[in-house]
């Protein structure tokens, strides 16, 4: 399929979004809870770093629906170059029609700079089912039919048919340079989502997250995401995390790797 130019779909889809979670946020004086992981890490002198991590949850419960926003932001660099560049964000809108069940429509969109993806976008309704509610442990598993979108990046090689990868130190103006178009690929899919909380102690909490998502045409289309993440509290609203994230592609654009992994220690906050 041709590479679309004009995402204004896109760009009006979001911006619908975002203006939904502000009315919901803003239609009643009720409680409104965040969660916050802020991570960084700088270094200089023999080597110079930086990175730095933000994992943000808003939610807004009113009756029987809620919204919940999600960011997750990972940028480094070293020497001045960039090396991680990674934006996700999400919106989950549910409507609980029963004790255990909810509807669920789902936003996502993700910008990974060297993923080889311009950008994914997927959107779609589906199902939570609360299989445990307990003091110590909830588990729930959500899954949606999702229309997707992945736009991949326009990739330049050298003379020797060498990629000339982001962020392409030396920009390649020269015309001559071969150029190879990014693909879009347009697609049905289902989402498979899963999250398990053990609340150890008053203090101690573990957290597993897990994704899979899959193309119905093509099923060695799939994407997995898996966050595993341990927190322990300092007092108050304020927490130390542990997490560790596993964001694996099975059909990678050609050129990139299948598997990313973060490790993570962050700051928590929640309000």
């Amino acid at each position: 399929m041709n590479k679309i130019k004009n995402n204004s779909a896109l760009k009006r889809a979001l911006g619908l979004s975002l203006l939904a979670a502000a009315s919901l946020v803003l239609a009643e004086d009720t409680a409104f809870t965040t969660h916050t992981e802020l991570g960084y890490v700088s270094t200089s002198g023999n080597t110079n770093t930086k990175s730095g991590s933000v994992d943000f949850v808003g939610k807004q419960k009113i009756d029987k629906h809620s919204l919940q926003f999600d960011i997750d932001y990972l940028y480094g660099e070293q020497e001045g170059i960039e090396t991680n560049n990674k934006f996700i964000t999400s919106l989950n809108y549910d409507y609980q029609f029963a004790e255990d069940f909810a509807f669920n429509y789902i936003i996502s969109y993700k910008n990974d700079k060297f993923s080889g993806f311009d950008y994914q976008f997927y959107t779609g309704p589906g199902l939570i089912y609360d299989a445990v509610k307990t003091d110590a442990h909830t588990l729930h598993f959500q899954g949606n039919i999702v229309y997707a979108i992945d736009e991949g990046t326009d990739k330049y090689y050298d003379a020797l048919g060498v990629e000339i990868k982001y962020p392409y130190i030396n920009p390649p103006i020269d015309p001559a340079i071969p150029l190879v178009p990014g693909v879009t690929n347009e697609y049905a899919s289902y989402l498979l989502q899963g999250n398990y909380v053990w609340k150890v102690t008053e203090t101690f909490k573990f957290l597993q997250d897990l994704s899979y998502r899959s193309e119905f045409g093509d099923t060695k289309n799939y994407f997995v995401y898996s966050k595993t993440a341990v927190s322990s509290k300092i007092n108050g609203n304020f927490s130390m995390g542990l997490s560790y994230k596993v964001d694996y592609t099975n059909m990678p654009p050609v050129g990139n790797e299948y598997t990313d992994k973060t490790f993570t220690a962050a700051l928590i906050i929640d309000y």
